[in-house]
Parts: C-alpha cells; sequence; structure tokens
C-alpha cells in the first residue's frame, strides 16, 4: 500500500484558543461573582465554570481582583455606548435602553451594586467613574422632565430611577418581556415626576468616641458590638472585616469579642435577627392600625423607610449580607425575608385586586431597591426630609398614579 508522505510528516493540528476567550471568561466571572459573591468565588471555579485549567485563565487575567475590575468596567462601557446613542434618538429613550440593558444583564448590575468595595484602588475609581457617566446620563432625562428642580433634587431623582431601572438585578422574578419593561418604564417615570421639596441640609451625625465607648458598662459591650459590627459589614462586607477589627473599632482587644459572641457569623446572625424584629414589628403595627389595605401600605413602607434612615448600617448589612449566614440558621433568615416580601405583595394585591402576584414582587423589589441605593448616598442621609422625600419617591413606585393616604409628617402613625 501506497504511503502519502506528506501526510505521514505533518504535524498534528495546533489548538488555538477561542478568539472570544476573555468575553467568556468573563461571563463567566460575573455570573459566578453574581451568585456567590466576589469572596465566595475562587479562580479555579472560574476556570471550571469556563472549562479550561487555572493556568490558561491566568494567562488571560493576573488575579480575581483584575477580573471583576475588568467585568464591572467592559459592562459599564457597553451600557455607556447605547445610552450615548439612545441620547440622538426621539422622545429621550434613556430611561427604556437602560432597562433593557439591565434585564438583559442582570449579573452587572447586582455587581456595581454590591461588589464595588473589593476592587483595588484604582479600579474602583474607574467603575465610581462609570457608574456617575450612567447617572448624568439620566440626569439629562430628568431636566428635560423636570426643569423646575434645583440640581440635588434632579440628582436625587436621577439616583431613584437608576435603582428602580436595574432592581430585576436583586431578584429572579419574571415577567413577559414587554410586560416587564412596561412596568419598570412606569415606575421609573412617576419617580421622575415625583414632588420633591428644595434640600436643607444637617450637620454629620457625630461618632461616639473611643473614650465614651470605654465607659459603658459590660453590660451594654453586647449591643454596642452588634452596632460597630454592623456598620463595618455595611461599609466593607462581611468577607473583608475580621473579628479583630470589629474588636478594635468598638475599644476593645480582639479576642475580648469572643467572650460575646463565638465568631463573625453569630454577630451577623444577631444583626439580622434585630433587623427582622423590627420588621416583625413595625408590620404587625401596620396591619393592625390600617384602616384599610391603603392605608396600611402606607404605614408599612413609612416605617421600612423609617428604619432604613435611623438604622441605615443595621439595615444595609441585614439586607446585603444575610448569605454568609450558614446552615439551617441562614435557610430560616432568608425564608422569613421571602416571607415578608409576600406578605407585603399580597396586601398590595388586596389594595389593587387586578395586581398579579409577581406584578407586586416587581414593585417591591424596585421600592426595597431603591431605598438600600439611596441610603448609601450621605448627602441624601442628610436632608432634613430624607424620610419624607423617600417615602414619597417609594410611594411612586409602589403605588405609581395614587395618592399617599398619610400627610407628609406622617402624623398618622
Amino acid at each position: 500500500m501506497a504511503i502519502d508522505r506528506e501526510t505521514a510528516t505533518a504535524e498534528p493540528p495546533r489548538r488555538t484558543r477561542p478568539r472570544d476567550r476573555k468575553v467568556t471568561i468573563l461571563a463567566a466571572a460575573s455570573r459566578l461573582f453574581a451568585a456567590s459573591g466576589y469572596h465566595g468565588t475562587s479562580m479555579a471555579d472560574i476556570a471550571s465554570a469556563v472549562g479550561i485549567s487555572s493556568t490558561a485563565l491566568y494567562r488571560h487575567f493576573a488575579n480575581k481582583q483584575e477580573l471583576l475590575g475588568r467585568a464591572l468596567m467592559d459592562g459599564l462601557d457597553t451600557t455607556l455606548t447605547r445610552l450615548d446613542d439612545a441620547r440622538g434618538e426621539p422622545d429621550l429613550p434613556i430611561l427604556p435602553a437602560l432597562i433593557e440593558l439591565a434585564l438583559d444583564n442582570r449579573d452587572l448590575t447586582r455587581l456595581w451594586q454590591r461588589e464595588v468595595r473589593s476592587l483595588s484602588d484604582t479600579d474602583r475609581r474607574a467603575v465610581l467613574h462609570r457608574i456617575a457617566r450612567v447617572h448624568a446620563s439620566i440626569m439629562t432625562a430628568v431636566l428635560q422632565a423636570r426643569p423646575d428642580l434645583a440640581e440635588p433634587e434632579r440628582a436625587l431623582l436621577a439616583w431613584a430611577a437608576l435603582s428602580v431601572a436595574v432592581s430585576p438585578s436583586n431578584h429572579h422574578v419574571e415577567l413577559p418581556r414587554a410586560a416587564f419593561v412596561d412596568q419598570l418604564l412606569t415606575m421609573t417615570t412617576h419617580v421622575l415626576e415625583t414632588t420633591v421639596a428644595p434640600a436643607e441640609f444637617t450637620a454629620p451625625v457625630q461618632q461616639i468616641s473611643p473614650e465614651t465607648d470605654r465607659v459603658l458598662e459590660r453590660g451594654f459591650r453586647t449591643e454596642q458590638l452588634i452596632v460597630v459590627a454592623a456598620r463595618l459589614f455595611n461599609e466593607r462586607g462581611y468577607a473583608a472585616v475580621s473579628m479583630e477589627d470589629i474588636g478594635s473599632a468598638a475599644g476593645i482587644a480582639g479576642p475580648s469579642v469572643y467572650h460575646h459572641f463565638a465568631g463573625k457569623s453569630e454577630l451577623l446572625t444577631a444583626i439580622v435577627e434585630r433587623a427582622e424584629q423590627w420588621i416583625s414589628l413595625y408590620t404587625a403595627q401596620a396591619l393592625s392600625s390600617g384602616s384599610s389595605p391603603t392605608h396600611a401600605l402606607d404605614l408599612l413602607l413609612r416605617s421600612y423607610i423609617r428604619m432604613a434612615v435611623e438604622q441605615p448600617d443595621l439595615f444595609g448589612a441585614a439586607m446585603t449580607e444575610v448569605v454568609h449566614i450558614p446552615g439551617e440558621q441562614g435557610a430560616h433568615l432568608r425564608k422569613a425575608s421571602r416571607e415578608g416580601v409576600s406578605k407585603w405583595a399580597r396586601l398590595m394585591q388586596n389594595a389593587e385586586p387586578d395586581l398579579t402576584v409577581d406584578a407586586a414582587r416587581v414593585r417591591i423589589q424596585a421600592l426595597t431597591t431603591v431605598v438600600a441605593d439611596l441610603i448609601r448616598h450621605e448627602r441624601i442621609r442628610r436632608r432634613s426630609d430624607a424620610l419624607d422625600v423617600l417615602v414619597a419617591v417609594c410611594s411612586s413606585v409602589m403605588r405609581p398614579t395614587a395618592e399617599l393616604v398619610d400627610s407628609p409628617s406622617g402624623s398618622s402613625e
């Protein structure tokens, strides 16, 4: 039999890397970071999801932090390009474009809301600059719709509209695409129509000095540790805080913290349980005091926002860090949170019988996203009318065309 010498001596074909390998890696990393958190995801996890070795992954990205930064910046650059294109189209379609992008990439918005603090200083500044540009694009829509407003009020409504638009990143409720876009657009449009008074700002709240902390009686130490841990978890994230950090911030030796809590997880559990106690109390008060489902909704909303305004660290830590509580305790607390949303949704259905439960849940998740996002802004927290303005904005989300039953002062509480 004749031998084809050319075939026999040819080298086996070399495997080439797919041209879109980096895109595939970034998509997988974004998905895993959004699902498990930055600290809960390893480079090995990402490599496995892509179907490559860890060695191959490191040829593309030096470390996990670089991967997170690149995923956020690339996603935000795509968003900014689409919003820039929308500016040249009629009828200011910036908000519809943003909503479509948010629905197409829920992972991206979840990352910028929760994982910016995990970036390097350089990447954090770059990402925050891009988010500020997204906000500035929405400010254009606010300026056209509300030329009567001063800059602080335009900025506040733009942040609120942005939060509504990206709120699907915080839940898994699904609606038919057209209905989903329409509901989000209705809420953002009504947010921009909210009546907001000119701002008056209060002085920053002074933290208790370490000297004052040290004279607290031992009986108050547990409460102090809960307050300090909530602040650190809210600012840095659970995974980035050690028991030594908590002890240092409380003015005591790190090992002394273990006299009160067995570990970080127990401290976080205490924080979330404390928040749940507040929620259970004001929910029961709203349901028992409300003269109608609509009235009860207004009382529930005002109480929810009052907690967020008065206890921003407790609220923030309980909202974002509960995923770190392991085992049955964590499952129980997450179930309690879901049941709370379900109660709120049923109450909304009682007030609006034609409202589906999924549509109600979309509204609830949108308003909770607005509250969680806006209380992170010191300029908004320092408004003397922070409670009233957040109630007004969230009422536009919860019942877009309805009037508040309570007076702005909340005198019916």
